[in-house]
C-alpha cells in the first residue's frame, strides 16, 4: 500500500523532468546551425558514414578521421538514417538524449545517496547548469562521456551499498566503461579508475577494490570496445592516432588549447552558477557530520569532483567541456545542501546560510539581469529587442515569484522556479536569439555564395584554416594547405582557382608575395572574423 501511493509522486517527478530535460535540451535543437568549434567535423563525418558507408573506418572530407572513436558517430549516423538524411539538428540529437538520460541516472543516484527529494533536487541543478546545457546542446562528445561515467558510479552504488547485488552491479559497472572506450577512448577508463581508487582508499577501504570484479570487468569492457580498435588497426595511422596521439598527446604533450595549470580553478565554478553557491554548505556539512555513514555518502561526490578536477588540471591540453563529468557530482552535493538546508529550516542559522542566501542572490541575479538586458537593448541595440525582452521580462518574473516563495520558506518551489525560469529562457532563446546570430556565427550563409561562385566541377581549396563546415555545406571535398607556396602553386595554375582563407591571412600574404594576383569574390563576417572566397580569375558578375 506504501509503495501504490509512492508511485504517482515518482511518475510526477518523471514527466516533469522530461518536461524540464525537453525545454533545456531539445526545443529547436536543428534550428542552429553549424557552430566552431567541432560540431562541422562531427556533422561531416557523419555524412560520410551515411552517404559512403564509412562505418567501420570513418573518414572526414575523404581521409580517415583518427581523432575520436565512433560511438558518437554511430548514434547521429543510424539517427540521420532514420529521420531520412544527415542535418545539423540529427547529428546534434545524441548529446539531447544522454543529457535526459544523465538527469534521471542523477536522480536515481542522489536518491540512493540522499534520498527522494535530494535527488529530485540534484537533477534539477544538473539541468539549470549552463555548463551542462550547453553541452546538451552542441554536438559533441563529452556529454555522452559524461552520462556513461554517472551511470558506471550509480551502479557502482548499488553495489557497494547493497550486498546481495553486488556481483551483478559490479560486472553491469563496466558496460558502460566498455561503451566510453568507443566514445572516447582510454580517459573513460581512467576517470572511473581513479574516482573509485581514490574514494576507497580514502574511505580506508581499500581491499574492496578487489571486489570490484576487475579481472572480469577488464574482459567485458574489452568485448564491447576491443573489435573495432582491432579491426581499424588493420589500416595505418587509425589505432595509433586513437591509442597514442589523441589521448596521450592531448593529456601529457603540447597539443591544442595549452592553458595553465590554474585555468579550470576561473572556469569551473561559473559555469556553475548559480549553484555553485550551495557548494559550501555540503562542504561544512562534511567536515561536521558525526555519523559514518552519512560522512561516506557525502565523500562519495566531493571525491568524484575533486579528483577529476586535479586530473584535467594536470593536463597542459584544458577546454571547459573536459570539466563536464563533474557537474553530476556538484549537482549531487547542491541537491544534498538544498535537502538538508530544507530539513533543519525551522533551528537556525544553517538553513539560512547554507540554502536562503544563496537562492536569495541567484533571485536577485534573476532580477539584475532582466534589468540589465532591458537597459543595454533599448539604449544599445534596439534592433535586439523582440529577441531580449522576453528575456528579461521571464528572468524578472521568475525573481519576483522565487522570492515570494522564499518568504513564505517554500524551498522547493524555489528551487523549481529558478529552472523552470531558466527552461523557458533557454527555449525562448534557442528559437529568437539562435535565428539572430546564425548567420554570423556559421559558414552556412558564406558556403551558399560560395556555391553561387564555383562550378560543380571546381575543387575547393582553404589556406591556413582547417573548417569542416566548407565541406559540409558546400557538399565538396576541399583541399588544405598551411604553406604559402602551395598557395602560391594555386593562384599561379592555368585553371581557375577558388581559395576560402581568413582576410588577416590575406593581408599577410599580400605583404610577403605583393605581385601574387588574388581577386575577392565574396567577403563575409563568420563567427568573429572576416572570411574571403579568393581566386586567381575576377569573377563573372
Amino acid at each position: 500500500m506504501n509503495s501504490e501511493r509512492k508511485a504517482p509522486r515518482e511518475i510526477w517527478i518523471l514527466l516533469l523532468l522530461a518536461v524540464i530535460g525537453y525545454a533545456m535540451f531539445f526545443h529547436q535543437v536543428g534550428l542552429r546551425y553549424l557552430w566552431s568549434p567541432d560540431e562541422d567535423e562531427y556533422t561531416l563525418v557523419n555524412r560520410e558514414m551515411v552517404e559512403e558507408g564509412a562505418w567501420i573506418f570513418p573518414t572526414v572530407n575523404g581521409t580517415p578521421y583518427s581523432i575520436k572513436p565512433p560511438f558518437f558517430n554511430w548514434l547521429g549516423s543510424g539517427i540521420s538514417v532514420l529521420a531520412g538524411g544527415v542535418t545539423e539538428g540529427t547529428s546534434r540529437m545524441p548529446s539531447p538524449i544522454f543529457a535526459l538520460i544523465g538527469l534521471y541516472v542523477v536522480y536515481g543516484l542522489g536518491r540512493m545517496l540522499y534520498g527522494r527529494r535530494a535527488g529530485f533536487l540534484a537533477a534539477l541543478v544538473l539541468a539549470a547548469t549552463p555548463l551542462y546545457i550547453e553541452f546538451a546542446r552542441w554536438t559533441q562528445i563529452n556529454m555522452i562521456s559524461t552520462v556513461l561515467l554517472s551511470i558506471t558510479f550509480l551502479l557502482f552504488w548499488w553495489g557497494y551499498t547493497n550486498e546481495r547485488r553486488r556481483t551483478r552491479a559490479y560486472l553491469l559497472m563496466y558496460i558502460p566503461v566498455g561503451i566510453g572506450i568507443l566514445n572516447m577512448g582510454l580517459v573513460n577508463v581512467a576517470m572511473p579508475t581513479i574516482v573509485l581508487g581514490s574514494f576507497l582508499v580514502i574511505s580506508r577501504d581499500w581491499k574492496h577494490i578487489f571486489r570490484l570484479k576487475p579481472i572480469q570487468g577488464v574482459l567485458i569492457a574489452l568485448a564491447i570496445a576491443a573489435p573495432w580498435y582491432a579491426i581499424v588497426s588493420t589500416r595505418p595511422g587509425y589505432a595509433e592516432n586513437l591509442l597514442f596521439v589523441t589521448n596521450l598527446t592531448r593529456y601529457f604533450g603540447k597539443f591544442a588549447h595549452a592553458r595553465p595549470w590554474f585555468y579550470y580553478l576561473k572556469t569551473t565554478l561559473p559555469y556553475f552558477l548559480p549553484f555553485a553557491l550551495l557548494l559550501p554548505g555540503a562542504i561544512i556539512a562534511f567536515i561536521r557530520e558525526k555519523d559514518r555513514e552519512e560522512k561516506r555518502r557525502l565523500l562519495f561526490p566531493i571525491v568524484w569532483a575533486v579528483s577529476l578536477f586535479i586530473f584535467f588540471s594536470a593536463s597542459r591540453t584544458k577546454r571547459s567541456e573536459y570539466m563536464l563529468p563533474i557537474f553530476p557530482a556538484m549537482a549531487l552535493l547542491a541537491g544534498y545542501t538544498l535537502d538538508r538546508g530544507f530539513t533543519c529550516r525551522e533551528s537556525s542559522s544553517r538553513w539560512r546560510k547554507s540554502v536562503v542566501w544563496p537562492l536569495a542572490t541567484a533571485l536577485v541575479a534573476f532580477l539584475v539581469v532582466a534589468v540589465g538586458l532591458s537597459g543595454t537593448v533599448i539604449s544599445s541595440a534596439p534592433d535586439w529587442a523582440g529577441a531580449v525582452i522576453p528575456i528579461s521580462v521571464l528572468t524578472a518574473t521568475g525573481g519576483i515569484v522565487g522570492f515570494i516563495f522564499l518568504r513564505r520558506r517554500r524551498g522547493v518551489e524555489v528551487v523549481l522556479t529558478l529552472v523552470l525560469t531558466t527552461a523557458l529562457v533557454v527555449a525562448w532563446a534557442a528559437g529568437a536569439v539562435v535565428a539572430k546570430v546564425n548567420d554570423a556565427r556559421s559558414a552556412r550563409s558564406f558556403c551558399m555564395a560560395i556555391e553561387d561562385e564555383i562550378a560543380d566541377q571546381e575543387q575547393l581549396r582553404i589556406f591556413r584554416w582547417y573548417s569542416p563546415a566548407y565541406g559540409y555545406y558546400t557538399r565538396k571535398r576541399f583541399d588544405l594547405t598551411f604553406d604559402p607556396d602551395q598557395l602560391k602553386a594555386w593562384l599561379e595554375s592555368e585553371e581557375r582557382t577558388c581559395i576560402v582563407m581568413k582576410e588577416k591571412d590575406y593581408k599577410m600574404v599580400l605583404e610577403h608575395l605583393p605581385d601574387l594576383v588574388m581577386y575577392i569574390l565574396d567577403r563575409q563576417w563568420v563567427d568573429h572574423r572576416w572570411v574571403l572566397l579568393v581566386s586567381n580569375r575576377p569573377g563573372e558578375n
